[in-house]
């Protein structure tokens, strides 16, 4: 058969946030949304580069419930509406995550090949892509367990390793998987680039379905037990009983390292995880003095730094091997070397519950966006933008007023039963626990200052009575 025509089901992980791209990546604007290469988000990026080999109707994504509404929005404005979002209840490794997509996917791809792709990765070329994608398919329908090998270009160690063993085929395009290395120390990696025969583990498998649930049967009895009772059983509170009970392992620990059906594919298309602001000196063009920057940067005599400025202008003098990243509410400055260690400053703030952690002052919603400008005890400032023909949902907020004043544009406002058209330099008054509405049914965009205030101003404070969007009927 030829490995073209072979049907590919492709599932998209895009359950994390990527902590070591604080402060731009937040727990509420993850990573795999962030546009930084670019006009499409990452997690855009990756469907677009695999529609040419699989169709949306055969895509998924996986994701959890407080990213759903901001990955379904990313999906939809790209007329994406055929690729499927399965919601994790909770976040359980990649392990939980390829067998919920496993068990979703059913019947449909129980002897297909399953394709199992990060959703914030960068790849250069997708024609190099696409032709691994086809003997990939070829050796998973052959009963192997296929992962995506990259030649190493410098001795990295913030990558695991895959040895390759002996050879698959006459031309060397397939090797058995010999051992995986967890992330080595410089030393170490520096042995493996001049050994030769190492690869960087991409995060990107093939596998038939069958042949993963019998790995699954033998590597993570635990995790398939669950499964099969989840689809024996199949509802939604089954799917969060059996989330509590999963183990929490990565794909590579719980199986690929203890298989021996494992085949590597060394594949050539300029891959980068994008795992921390490091990546970033290799992505983009580098001055006369080895530093990259991004946004309105004034630099003066610093050499080898990664220098990101995202509305404010920041002013550098005489740094080496320093990352400085600076967005409206949170900066970032640390030593290249430790790029690494910004997960670990995240996990602090988070313990803290410091709101950095969460969310930017900016917020997009799927009719626009909102920015936080001020707020303290019992008010809470809010500048609204309402994109052309965009409405918010009707709502009702149990604890808090609200003050609308009109700065551009036209709104029509919906408040209890009325509904009336408020121009610029006018404004509305919203009573607590009253049905609302704020529309824009105009060509132009709406800009609002919203006022809050109240004794409870958070964002839960809301039950959404209508919706024209894919959101859930409580924040």
């Amino acid at each position: 058969m030829d490995a073209s025509a072979i049907p590919i089901y492709g599932v998209i992980l895009a359950g994390g946030w990527g902590t070591r791209f604080w402060p731009l990546s937040r727990s509420q604007y993850p990573k795999q949304v962030v546009r930084l290469l670019g006009s499409e988000s990452m997690l855009q990026a990756t469907v677009e580069r695999l529609l040419p080999r699989i169709p949306p109707e055969r895509l998924a994504v996986v994701t959890n419930a407080s990213q759903a509404e901001l990955i379904h929005q990313e999906l939809h404005s790209k007329n994406w509406d055929g690729v499927r979002i399965w919601i994790e209840p909770e976040g359980r490794n990649t392990a939980a995550a390829v067998g919920l997509a496993a068990l979703f996917l059913g019947k449909e791809a129980e002897d297909a090949v399953m394709a199992v792709f990060p959703a914030d990765h960068f790849i250069q070329d997708r024609a190099g892509l696409l032709q691994a994608l086809d003997l990939g398919a070829a050796w998973a329908q052959a009963g192997y367990l296929v992962t995506f090998g990259i030649p190493p270009s410098r001795p990295e160690t913030g990558y695991g390793y895959i040895k390759q063993g002996p050879p698959l085929d006459e031309l060397g395009r397939a090797y058995r998987a010999g051992r995986f290395i967890e992330k080595p120390r410089l030393a170490r990696a520096r042995e493996f680039l001049s050994e030769g025969g190492y690869y960087w583990n991409s995060g990107i498998f093939l596998f038939r379905g069958d042949v993963l649930m019998e790995a699954f049967s033998r590597y993570l009895p635990d995790l398939h037990r669950e499964l099969l009772r989840l689809r024996a059983e199949d509802d939604e509170a089954t799917l969060e009983e059996v989330y509590r009970n999963l183990p929490s392992i990565s794909f590579d620990h719980g199986v690929l390292e203890k298989a021996e059906n494992v085949a590597v594919v060394p594949v050539e298309m300029g891959w980068n995880d994008v795992g921390t602001w490091e990546a970033l000196h290799e992505l983009f063009p580098r001055d006369e003095r080895n530093n990259v920057t991004i946004g309105r940067v004034m630099d003066q005599g610093s050499r080898d730094c990664i220098l990101f400025a995202q509305n404010r202008l920041v002013a550098t003098i005489g740094l080496e091997r320093t990352i400085v990243v600076d967005t409206p509410d949170a900066t970032l400055v640390c030593h290249r070397d430790r790029a690494q260690e910004v997960k670990d400053l995240v996990t602090e703030l988070h313990r803290q519950q410091m709101v950095e952690s969460v969310q930017h002052t900016t917020v997009e919603r799927p009719w626009g966006r909102y920015t936080l400008t001020d707020e303290g005890p019992g008010f809470k400032v809010k500048r609204i933008v309402v994109d052309p023909g965009k409405k918010l949902s009707l709502q009702v907020h149990q604890h808090r007023a609200e003050h609308w004043v009109v700065v551009s544009g036209t709104a029509r406002v919906t408040i209890g039963r009325d509904i009336s058209m408020v121009a610029s330099n006018q404004s509305v008054y919203i009573p607590p626990q009253t049905p609302h509405r704020l529309e824009n049914p105009t060509v132009e965009p709406l800009q609002i200052v919203e006022v809050q205030t109240g004794g409870y101003l958070e964002e839960d404070d809301i039950q959404r009575l209508e919706d024209d969007y894919w959101r859930p009927d409580r924040a």
